[in-house]
């Protein structure tokens, strides 16, 4: 992946070594809302399905791997899985509908910001929970999930999710 987005947001890190220190803590910081690092980063991963009548497992992996990018800052390389079983409720020519019982999760290491890692930044977190998908035809298909934490282990005080809602629509053509 090529660098893309503004970076701007990074410049807020170098302003917090010299900025006297904030009165209090805040788990938002320029790197959590910035739109881009400046970086190449490669992201390989793979998928599997298998049905067996109307159940079926699938399970997907991807890891991100991070090059140092603007401002000398490197987002820590990223790994995320997801899978579970599933059952086809209706499984006709024109229209599927399906549900499947997901477990996903993530693992973060500490991002490096000139040469030193930056506190507040990593992050495991295991999730369970719904997914419901449909395909219209062969050209059209949605999927919406909803995933609810069962651990988060963070490095430091930073904002993580109390649940996760998950949607794609993908049409071909």
């Amino acid at each position: 992946r090529f660098p893309t987005g503004s970076t701007a947001r990074l410049q807020e890190e170098v302003d917090e070594l010299t900025a006297p220190p904030a009165p209090v803590d805040s788990a938002i910081h320029g790197h959590d809302l910035v739109l881009g690092s400046g970086s190449v980063d490669g992201i390989i991963g793979t998928a599997v399905f298998t049905r067996w009548q109307r159940l079926f497992f699938s399970a997907s992996t991807q890891y991100a791997i991070r090059t140092t990018g603007d401002f000398d800052y490197r987002f820590a390389d990223d790994l995320s899985w997801s899978g579970g079983p599933g059952a086809l409720l209706i499984l006709g020519d024109k229209f599927t509908l399906a549900v499947q019982a997901t477990v996903s999760g993530e693992t973060k290491g500490q991002d490096t910001f000139q040469g030193n890692k930056a506190g507040d930044t990593g992050l495991t977190a295991v999730y369970v929970g719904p997914q419901i998908s449909a395909t219209w035809n062969e050209k059209l298909s949605a999927e919406v999930g909803v995933d609810l934490p069962v651990s988060i282990r963070n490095t430091s005080f930073q904002a993580v999710p109390d649940y996760r809602v998950r949607a794609g629509l993908t049409w071909r053509f």
